[in-house]
């Protein structure tokens, strides 16, 4: 049995990060960046109007008041999207304003944007339109200044993020059309155990639902990762030979479910061997999930052996697979955040704890953490009430109330949809 460290140490050190590729960028949803990416365009390219208004020269409203209303001519109408807008001549400009239009260009000399609200427009006969205002107006005033958002050239996105729709937008509206991000990690997924049933309320005496699987399914595309199949074994050595390695020739991860443990049913570590796969650790001190294993297998295939327990299947996902598949995706490790503790914490001897618990921030902006109640591995409904893990270190008898304590979240702050 390894420690915890120790564990994560092998997986540090035997998962490099996956092939880099180019990808269209409405593709791109998800996948974590291979490279920094600069702007191409600067955002906006050119100076233009916030809202529907009149552009005029600031300095000519100086004097603006509701006595002293200052009065221009009305150029012309400037729409979104059309070209760059005649240049007023130098000794006109203070004398005249454009109408135009939200996302329009502001003319060259042109500094400011008067509201629609905020003018009187009067129609004269056979003459100019004519606009007065009696606020005055300050220079940039309504107007998007060019590169006030991106510039050209400069970065727009680390190495390292996954992205997400907010990072497409900004992308797209730099310029960028496809960017170099590390391929998605191909995962598997094996449930193993013949009292396993997929669907169904009206089961026989010893045969449960399988929640192991829904939970892997729902998690990995979260995460970054493909899921390419699921699949289902009973408990018997043939049967879990040949669909592990059907399994594993089209994956870069294995997930299996259950028989790592010493009964006589645990068939896998077995297996595994059996195949010509390596095992690199089985059983970590560790509570809930102890028997985890982690092996390598012929063709290149990580296999993560997770406990049939579900809680046991959530610690071994958060603390020992996604860590992996952050490794495959060129993703950097994890850093956990202090809380105080609410109540006094009991220790589990030399085994590291995964509480699954739940941490808020009090008044004066502390973060408080939780322990909930029902911390054994078969218990899924306390983890609905979760927010966090709790990590409580091994040689620790008891955790005196108000005590840091490290805590992640269920899920890792960078997912696609948290």
């Amino acid at each position: 049995m390894v420690t915890y460290e120790e564990a994560l140490e092998l997986l540090r050190t035997g998962v490099p990060a996956l092939a880099s590729r180019t990808v269209p960028l409405a593709g791109a949803a998800g996948a974590v960046t291979a490279a920094a990416i600069p702007a191409r365009l600067s955002v906006p390219g050119f100076a233009n109007a916030a809202m529907d208004g009149y552009a005029v020269v600031a300095a000519a409203t100086a004097t603006a008041s509701p006595q002293t209303p200052v009065r221009f001519s009305v150029a012309g109408l400037i729409p979104a999207g059309s070209g760059a807008p005649p240049v007023p001549e130098p000794a006109t400009r203070d004398q005249v304003a454009w109408e135009i239009l939200t996302g329009a260009p502001v003319p060259s000399g042109m500094d400011a944007v008067v509201p629609l609200e905020r003018v009187t427009r009067v129609e004269a006969p056979g003459g100019p339109c004519i606009v007065q205002l009696t606020v005055p107006l300050r220079t940039g005033q309504n107007v998007r200044q060019a590169g006030e958002d991106f510039v050209a050239g400069r970065r727009v996105v680390e190495t390292g993020t996954r992205l997400g729709p907010h990072h497409l937008m900004g992308l797209s509206a730099c310029g960028i059309d496809e960017v170099r991000v590390w391929t998605s990690p191909r995962v598997v997924v094996l449930t193993t155990g013949n009292e396993l049933a997929s669907e169904g309320a009206d089961l026989p005496t010893g045969t449960i639902r399988d929640a192991n699987g829904p939970y892997l399914r729902a998690l990995l595309p979260l995460v970054g990762a493909r899921l390419t199949a699921v699949a289902q074994a009973g408990d018997d050595v043939q049967e879990l030979r040949e669909r592990l390695a059907r399994l594993a020739a089209g994956a870069d991860v294995v997930l299996t479910t259950g028989g790592v443990s010493a009964g006589r049913l645990d068939l896998l570590p077995s297996v595994v061997r059996e195949m010509g796969g390596k095992i690199v650790f089985h059983k970590v001190a560790i509570r809930p999930g102890k028997p985890v294993l982690y092996a390598r297998l012929p063709g290149g295939a990580q296999l993560f052996g997770l406990p049939g327990n579900p809680l046991a299947v959530a610690v071994g996902m958060r603390f020992f697979v996604l860590p992996a598949l952050r490794a495959l995706q060129g993703l950097p490790a994890e850093e956990a955040e202090m809380a105080l503790t609410v109540e006094p914490v009991r220790g589990r001897g030399t085994l590291r704890f995964f509480a699954k618990a739940r941490v808020d921030t009090d008044p004066a902006g502390i973060r408080r953490v939780r322990i909930l109640p029902g911390q054994e591995s078969f218990r899924i409904a306390p983890l609905l009430k979760a927010n966090c893990w709790a990590i409580v270190p091994p040689g620790v008898d008891e955790i005196p109330a108000g005590s840091p304590l490290e805590t992640l979240p269920l899920y890792p702050d960078d997912s696609t949809t948290l």
